[in-house]
């Protein structure tokens, strides 16, 4: 075994995700990731960085920077936002799909929202112009690695190619190197923090799961949504990986309710 490999294995770590719990490969757990971010009640622990608003529809066609300057510190996983005025934000999750994508643009469009879309990289390869057209209407794009693989145990070489490929498509693709990073399946581990280290992004995590992958029905994801949404959150939805049209319906309820009660959608 690599000295990489080994100490990836020691420091791999556990988080539940959206779809099962991952044991922790060496048993010791992260210092640099606080107990305390894991439970809503801590959101005000997120660590102060500079307000960064989240773009209007007329600066769709502004002409980004090569590369976007992170906003939030790079060696921890980040689970929420800046909370100030009701500040929450919506994250779209594996794609971009030729179904799906459009349509939750759309919905995002009708209510004026800015949405971080975690992009994979093979998505992005086979659908450039679609993700060029999610950054064109001022979202954000976050790097979701080229596969989707469970990135904890893998060796360092492997976890660099999984997160250079995923960004040298999004950069052909949009012109903008990510400044965000979503690990799949919420798995982290000490190669993939420091891989996004050198490559300057944010490792994002999220707040609110309604695990609508799985299909659970409408009412059920957006009961999930309104119920733990609280200032500061970081939602978890999806317009890839499979029949997204819950998702979608979902969005046109919860998206005018949350503004209703006051909140506002920003991206990290």
């Amino acid at each position: 075994m690599t000295e990489d490999a080994s100490e990836d294995d020691r420091y791999s770590v556990t988080f539940v995700n959206r779809r099962r719990v991952l044991l922790a490969v060496g048993g010791i757990v992260l210092t640099s990731f606080p107990a305390a971010r894991l439970d809503p009640a801590h959101s005000a622990e997120v660590p102060a960085r500079h307000h960064v608003p989240a773009k209007r529809r007329h600066e769709a066609h502004h002409v980004a920077p090569a590369y976007e300057v992170p906003s939030y510190p790079l060696n921890q996983p980040l689970y929420y936002i800046n909370d100030a005025s009701k500040a929450i934000a919506l994250t779209i999750d594996d794609g971009p799909d030729p179904v799906y994508t459009p349509q939750v643009l759309s919905v995002l469009h009708k209510y004026n929202v800015t949405a971080t879309f975690s992009m994979i990289g093979e998505h992005v390869a086979a659908y450039p112009q679609l993700a060029r057209t999610v950054h064109e209407a001022g979202h954000k794009i976050c790097n979701h690695t080229w596969t989707h693989s469970d990135l904890v145990g893998m060796r360092v070489p492997r976890v660099r190619d999984e997160l250079t490929r995923a960004g040298d498509a999004i950069h052909a693709a949009t012109g903008v190197h990510p400044a965000l990073f979503r690990a799949p399946y919420g798995a982290w581990s000490r190669a993939v923090i420091r891989q996004c280290e050198r490559m300057k992004m944010v490792p994002l995590d999220w707040s609110v799961d309604p695990r609508d992958w799985s299909q659970p029905g409408v009412r059920k994801i957006v009961r999930n949504i309104m119920r733990n949404t609280q200032p500061g959150s970081i939602i978890l939805e999806h317009d890839g990986g499979g029949n997204r049209s819950e998702t979608v319906k979902a969005l046109r309820i919860v998206l005018p309710r949350l503004l209703d009660e006051g909140y506002h959608f920003e991206t990290p």
